[in-house]
This record gives C-alpha cells, sequence and structure tokens, in this order.
C-alpha cells in the first residue's frame, strides 16, 4: 500500500562560527524522501556541492511517482550527483575538491530506507528510546570500532573532522543503505554534524520529545546555538503519523561573501 502519513520540519542555521552556510537540505513529502547534505572543500565549492547533491536528488526522483520510486532509484540519483560534481570540481575548480556528504530518509509500504554517503546523520526515536540508524563514516569511528580510542575520546580526537567517504571526491560512491520496519508515531532525526558536533545523543532525544516536531526543532537549533555552534546546523524532524500540517521548513542564510579557510569537513 502506498500512503503519504509523514509530516517534517526542516531548519537550517550558519551557526555562531561560519560565515557562510554549506548545508543544503530538501523536503520532498510528495515522495516521502528527506535529504540533508553537508558540503566540504572551502568558501563556494562546498555550497555549491551540498547544494548540487540535493537539487540532483530532487530532480531524478521528481521523475518518478512515489508508487514507482524505489531506492534503487535514490541510490542513482546519489551516484548521479557524484559524477556530476566530479565533472563541476574538473571544471571549475581547477585542482580543488568539492564534496558532500549526504543523509536521506525513504519510507514507503510500510518500511523505511535510510542512505547515507559522509557523516550526517541519521536517528530514530521509538517508545522515547533514541537509535543512531546511520554509521558515521569517518577515521574517528573507525578508531572506535577497531578500539583504539572511547566514544568520549573521540569527541576530542583531532581526527574528528575527517570523514573516510563523501560525494564528488571520488569516481565513484558507495552508499550505505539500511532497513526497517516503520511504525505510527516513529520520528526520525537527519542532521548535519554542526548539531552532533554541540549535542550528546541524551540531549537529542530529550529535544524530540515534545509532541510538536516544530518545537524539537527549535529547542535542537537553539541549545546547538547556545553551545556556540561551531558549524553550520542544519536539521530535518519527520514524523510517521497524522498532523495538522505537511512540512515547513525555517532556512537561515546570510549574504555576505567573507572569505573563511579551506576545512577537511
Amino acid at each position: 500500500m502506498i500512503s503519504n502519513l509523514s509530516t517534517s520540519y526542516a531548519i537550517t542555521h550558519r551557526g555562531a562560527v561560519r560565515q557562510l552556510n554549506e548545508d543544503s537540505h530538501v523536503e520532498i513529502n510528495s515522495h516521502n524522501l528527506w535529504v540533508v547534505a553537508d558540503g566540504m572543500g572551502g568558501h563556494e565549492a562546498g555550497e555549491v556541492a551540498s547544494q548540487l547533491v540535493v537539487d540532483v536528488i530532487r530532480a531524478k526522483v521528481e521523475e518518478k511517482t512515489l508508487a514507482t520510486l524505489s531506492v534503487s532509484h535514490i541510490v542513482a540519483a546519489i551516484e548521479d550527483a557524484n559524477q556530476q560534481l566530479n565533472e563541476y570540481s574538473a571544471q571549475y575548480l581547477g585542482s580543488k575538491t568539492a564534496g558532500s556528504t549526504v543523509t536521506a530518509l525513504f519510507i514507503k509500504d510500510n518500511q523505511y530506507y535510510v542512505l547515507w554517503v559522509g557523516d550526517s546523520r541519521a536517528y530514530m526515536l521509538r517508545n522515547g528510546q533514541l537509535q543512531q540508524v546511520s554509521r558515521d563514516h569517518s577515521q574517528v569511528n573507525d578508531l572506535i570500532d577497531e578500539g583504539v580510542i572511547s566514544v568520549e575520546e573521540a569527541k576530542t580526537h583531532p581526527l574528528s573532522n575527517v570523514i573516510t567517504r563523501a560525494v564528488g571526491v571520488t569516481n565513484e560512491v558507495k552508499v550505505d543503505v539500511v532497513q526497517g520496519e516503520v511504525k505510527t508515531n516513529d520520528i526520525f532525526l537527519l542532521c548535519s554534524d554542526g548539531l552532533t558536533g554541540e549535542l550528546s545523543d541524551e540531549e537529542i532525544c530529550l529535544s524530540l520529545e515534545p509532541n510538536s516536531i516544530i518545537d524539537s526543532g527549535m529547542a535542537l537549533m537553539h541549545s546547538s546555538l547556545v553551545r556556540g555552534a561551531r558549524d553550520n546546523v542544519t536539521c530535518i524532524i519527520i514524523k510517521y503519523g497524522h498532523e495538522n500540517f505537511s512540512s515547513k521548513s525555517e532556512t537561515y542564510k546570510i549574504q555576505d561573501e567573507a572569505t573563511i579557510p579551506l576545512f577537511t569537513k
């Protein structure tokens, strides 16, 4: 059975330190698809990269109907974005690389699918329990898996901003996918690492507890800004089940072109 029972709220901010917002996002509620992308490559390049990723995904997805859209189509769209971003970098940026993370949620036939490349995350809140659905493609996460460092040590590790996989940095990109059954009142959070760099999972869980996903989104953004928001912050909250609205987005971007240094991520 094809149904569209989800509502969403998106919010983005350049943060308290960055002069440019290099995050991008898109809500395609008609197709039960939501995407967050975090650009890398420095001034303008990162913004172009993340926007290209979400634009390509939107264009490819909207060629289909919800009934005909599949996970393989979304994976193919990310692969196409990877190719286009490589071509853009070669044509306009010389030796400079413009890349982006991407994290997406797709819901269809009582199943959820989380797709991702990089360290932008997907969480699911069910019955008061928060679970990180995605797994960071990062050096510190590899070190945690190898038992070299602890989760607490990873938060302040000097390699915390180094990712091992991104869209647009290699000729081919590998997209990870996790699938599961979706249940009424499940809440999903897609976010860039500007949020998770400031808030713990426990704090994120507390912010997601209010009944209104708008209140939750505002609480997450407020908390990250109070903490200093050293990076751009973007999140989309999706609730599976009926509410009084379909989607609402809040976008805060500055227009000045102040130069910022290149950064790994």
